[in-house]
């Protein structure tokens, strides 16, 4: 019998060698949750990035990508992205988190806000944020620019809630 284990996932800081990997990610996203006109800023992004930008790796691949930064006193996730044959699998999931937490670490934020679209509005709703406001093809045809936003308060409540779960909720 032979057993085999689980790849370790790692979040890390990107580093220009992962840029490969990151525009791999990018691309496995279109034309569905990225505009191909936006590669250009991303690649430029990749060469400069802004804030902290980090890569997921799943065993020895990178699966997965993302950055946070703070602008004007709120958190603000940037470029955040699963290689479309890892969808569904809790990766994002986990990625957002992080990036939730290490802004949050930071005493002076107590929002975090995305600009995403509205193929994965629905992905952050369920991680508590609300939609603010919302840009028809914001980032391109047929892809609108949805703003949206988390307060500290709700993504401890919810971390509170999943730590505790009530006596209704049982085993």
């Amino acid at each position: 019998m032979t057993l085999h284990a689980e790849p370790v996932i790692q979040i890390r800081p990107y580093v220009a060698a992962d840029r490969r990997a990151c525009i791999a990610v990018f691309r496995s996203n279109l034309p569905r949750y990225f505009d191909s006109s936006e590669l250009p800023e991303f690649e430029a992004f990749l060469d400069k990035p802004v804030g902290d930008y980090f890569v997921l790796e799943l065993g020895s691949s990178v699966v997965a990508c993302g950055g946070c930064y703070v602008r004007a006193g709120t958190g603000r996730l940037s470029w955040g992205m699963v290689s479309r044959e890892k969808h569904r699998a809790s990766i994002g999931s986990i990625l957002l988190a992080w990036r939730i937490d290490q802004l949050f670490q930071l005493p002076e934020i107590s929002e975090i806000a995305i600009d995403t679209s509205q193929h994965v509005a629905g992905f952050f709703t369920r991680h508590g944020f609300c939609t603010t406001g919302q840009v028809t093809d914001g980032f391109g045809a047929g892809i609108a620019q949805v703003c949206m936003s988390l307060q500290r308060i709700n993504w401890r409540l919810r971390a509170s809630a999943s730590l505790h779960p009530t006596a209704a909720g049982g085993d």
